[in-house]
């Protein structure tokens, strides 16, 4: 093999690649206007060709060792690239967003065998998937040794690459003055791509870009709380215990699917809020909303600076013991370095190889802590269950049937979730056992008269609902990624509460502070929440995932990326009106709120 049959080479894959991200725009969706169909084309020629460029630069060297190893590192770097694009590609068709450095983070971290379940099944498919496009990539080496171009051709070629390259570019550089929204809208579609934007040049030369109607704020520093907290401490401090489930579905609490927290519900001390949203769809998201009671935007702040919430600062402060036991990892994602950062001797792991196995390390070390804390000393507790987010339970909690895990190169929309949605139902059943375990052990020990627990998720879990094949979370805003379950034990409470107003876990913080800490400022300065028992309409609701923000009101939802891609829809994933536009400004205030 030798030079020429490299750039033939290079040239049938760029095809290849070129026809399979089609189906990037497939899944997106194609603009129908005659701009945004030449950008498409521009952009899809264009930009996945610098993929083949990459691969020609990373095999090149390797014909100084001659004809055969220069065969094997195409073989290698194209079978690398074609796996790259085929894993990309069923991530996006099954979560609208890219492989990325941070994915890939998460997947090679601690928690990675965690966080991503995958079926032995599953495992098999990907391995005969990666034998087939390291064969295929044999054969077009094969094809590219019979088949070589002349030079002309060559040239010819390069010069039409280069024309792509400008058109897209300069396309995307004029959408963006202009804020096209069919030509910005793509910029994500297809994975690493960073055209041109010209609009800081432009405004330099007088030239004023067309202004985003929906751009965040410019940041600042840091100013968090706005005001010192002012906080009357009782004289009986209570308890406060968060409960949390990863990928807790708001449908699944019925009497068939969690039957004895169904039975607590009837409890006067109850109060169960049925149209409860989370911050976010993933967890970094919704964990950091509900105890921040802020949006998933400020994350890298307050991690950088290891910065906790005034939530679990206030507690220690006041004398509070931290009791926090969570299923998952503590360090993957990193709420050691924000929300739990300055707890000493943090617990960042539980015990076991399966979930449901952790979950119950999790729960038995609370107990531990309960048998041996100073009584006169209340305690702030958080256990985070995590059966759910990979269906998994004991096998005495197989009750719905037939039942499998989910296979994710197999699925489609038009798979039928039944035995997935059973799936799920059993691992939500046995968390329900873990719930009343912990609710009847604090009853036990008489702590339930002065001790709030607050039980709601940190996401939903979709299991192709909206018939788009999204399974999982962390894919859209839909109700069924977002609204989660919130019931909260609260003492003295006389009467068991349903509750059909919106709340969200931006709520959660002022109530803690304002109802159990005992702390007087309005809730603005620390959160962009209200009081939970405050039944005034929300105006809107924000919700992340880790590359989108949504703003929510009533039902309609606009989404936006960092591109200035905009989608609207409704909270079924049906197109929509998308959110209130006199409400949207009012919602993106919140993201500069806490920076002077």
């Amino acid at each position: 093999m030798n030079e020429r049959n490299l750039v033939s080479f290079i040239l049938l894959n760029g095809l290849l690649w070129c026809a399979g991200s089609v189906g990037y725009f497939c899944i997106n969706g194609f603009f129908t206007d005659t701009i945004g169909l030449c950008f498409t084309v521009l952009f899809l020629l264009g930009h996945i060709f610098l993929f083949a460029f990459a691969m020609a630069l990373l095999s090149w060297p390797w014909r100084l060792l001659g004809p055969r190893a220069l065969r094997v590192a195409c073989v290698g770097w194209g079978g690398l690239f074609s796996l790259f694009f085929a894993l990309d590609l069923l991530v996006y068709s099954q979560y609208r967003f890219h492989i990325s450095p941070a994915m890939l983070e998460l997947f090679f971290g601690p928690a990675g065998r965690e966080i991503f379940v995958f079926s032995t099944t599953m495992w098999l498919g990907v391995a005969a998937g990666v034998i087939f496009i390291f064969a295929a990539e044999a054969g077009l080496t094969f094809l590219a040794c019979k088949w070589t171009l002349a030079k002309r051709t060559l040239l010819i070629l390069l010069g039409g690459w280069v024309l792509l390259f400008l058109s897209y570019n300069g396309l995307y550089a004029w959408g963006k003055f202009n804020m096209y929204p069919s030509v910005i809208s793509q910029r994500g579609v297809l994975p690493f791509a960073f055209p041109f934007s010209l609009n800081r040049r432009l405004r330099k030369l007088g030239f004023e870009p067309k202004k985003d109607p929906y751009a965040t704020p410019a940041q600042g520093t840091l100013h968090y709380p706005l005001h010192p907290l002012t906080c009357t401490a009782p004289k009986e401090p209570q308890n406060v215990l968060i409960l949390l489930v990863d990928s807790w579905r708001a449908d699944s609490l019925t009497p068939q699917v969690m039957p004895r927290l169904t039975r607590w519900l009837t409890s006067p001390q109850m109060s169960y809020f049925t149209e409860h949203l989370s911050g976010g769809n993933a967890t970094e998201a919704g964990v950091f909303s509900l105890f921040y009671s802020m949006p998933y935007a400020y994350w890298n702040d307050f991690t950088s600076r290891q910065l906790p919430p005034v939530l679990v600062s206030h507690a220690w402060q006041t004398g509070y013991a931290p009791a926090i036991y969570a299923s998952s990892k503590l360090n993957s994602p990193t709420f050691h370095q924000n929300i739990f950062a300055t707890v000493p001797n943090l617990r960042l792991e539980s015990k076991g190889t399966e979930k449901w196995q952790r979950d119950i390390s999790a729960v038995e070390d609370f107990e531990e802590f309960l048998n041996t804390r100073d009584t006169r000393q209340p305690f702030l507790g958080f256990i985070f269950l995590d059966a759910p987010h990979g269906s998994e339970y004991p096998p005495e909690d197989k009750i719905f049937t037939p039942a499998q895990e989910v296979n994710y190169l197999l699925v489609s929309k038009n798979t039928d979730p039944t035995p997935y949605v059973n799936q799920y139902k059993n691992a939500v059943h046995f968390t329900d056992r873990m719930i009343e375990r912990i609710l009847t052990d604090l009853q036990t020990r008489g702590l339930l008269e002065n001790t709030w627990v607050i039980m709601s998720g940190d996401h939903g879990q979709e299991i192709n609902d909206t018939r788009h094949n999204f399974w999982g979370h962390n894919s859209n805003f839909a109700k069924y990624q977002t609204h989660v379950p919130l019931v909260v034990w609260k003492p003295g409470q006389t009467q068991a509460r349903t509750l059909r107003y919106r709340t969200s876990h931006y709520d959660i913080a002022p109530t803690v502070l304002q109802d159990v800490y005992g702390c007087t400022n309005p809730a603005q300065d620390y959160s962009i929440g209200q009081n939970l028992w405050d039944s005034t309409p929300r105006p809107f609701s924000i919700i992340s995932s880790y590359t989108k923000k949504a703003i929510r009101t009533d039902n309609q939802l606009t989404v936006l990326d960092a591109y200035g891609g905009i989608e609207k829809y409704d909270e079924n994933f049906e197109p929509g009106a998308g959110a209130d536009p006199a409400v949207l400004k009012e919602a993106l205030r919140t993201f500069a709120q806490f920076y002077q």
